[in-house]
């Protein structure tokens, strides 16, 4: 099974629903791109090259940006509030990092969990990751165009700002759900869409039922966080969900 992604123009909300991710002005209108998540082993030549990736001239100065840096750093903290209302905490966890970009969420959690794998379908996004990985001797992370295959072999998966440029939401959220473990976590961050438009984001219910829909218990949708950044307000919608127990005899 495999599902595209569209990457629709995130880097132009600016007003009451402040995007994190902001580039220059006369870049955000050129991020509308079509590009394929695969979800298991494929031939190499159905792989996006950097010389095909629309983010090759914007990958080498993302981590530069602040307003992607406050974001990351938001999702970071709320994840880790989230997980240590249950007792939890990333220590020790494997992880999945979907649309990690250029690992700006991975290199908070590189330092705790056991290991993560960080998934982009942006080859220039991964080459950053990649030198920040071999700067840095990070021994625990791994880099991918591909979601990990098998199943039960993760504890956490994470998703900023992604998801609501999938094109096969519920999918792919169903196959995100089969890496993790009996009590693994789903946690994903998006823009909340206005209304019943067709405009990006997503609605607090299209989270809702897809986290139901891929089996997850306690599934919940609320604002994730409210950072003030540059006279606006950071206000994303975060979902989680659980993978259940099994039923004990």
């Amino acid at each position: 099974m495999r599902s595209a992604v569209t990457e629709r123009h995130r880097g132009g909300h600016r007003g009451r629903r402040f995007h994190p991710c902001t580039l220059p002005e006369a870049a955000a209108n050129t991020r509308r791109r079509r590009v394929e998540w695969h979800h298991g082993p494929v031939e190499p030549e159905e792989h996006p090259t950097v010389d095909d990736d629309p983010w090759a001239d914007h990958a080498p100065g993302w981590d530069d940006d602040p307003a992607a840096r406050a974001y990351s750093a938001a999702a970071y903290r709320s994840l880790i509030d989230l997980l240590s209302e249950h007792g939890r905490s990333v220590g020790g966890m494997t992880v999945c990092d979907f649309g990690c970009g250029t690992g700006l969420l991975t290199e908070q959690l590189v330092d705790e969990a056991e290991s993560i794998d960080a998934v982009d379908a942006s080859p220039a996004m991964l080459e950053v990751l990649t030198a920040k990985i071999a700067d840095r001797g990070w021994t625990n992370v791994r880099t991918a165009t591909d979601i990990p295959s098998g199943s039960d072999t993760h504890d956490l998966v994470v998703c900023s700002s992604v998801c609501s440029f999938l094109d096969d939401y519920p999918g792919t959220v169903r196959r995100l759900a089969e890496l993790l473990r009996p009590g693994g976590v789903f946690v994903q961050w998006d823009w909340e869409r206005d209304g019943d438009t067709d405009g990006d984001g997503l609605s607090r219910s299209e989270i809702f039922d897809a986290l139901t829909a891929a089996g997850f218990s306690g599934v919940h949708v609320a604002t994730a966080f409210e950072v003030p950044f540059e006279g606006e307000v950071m206000r994303p919608l975060i979902g989680v969900g659980r993978r259940p127990l099994p039923d004990r005899p």
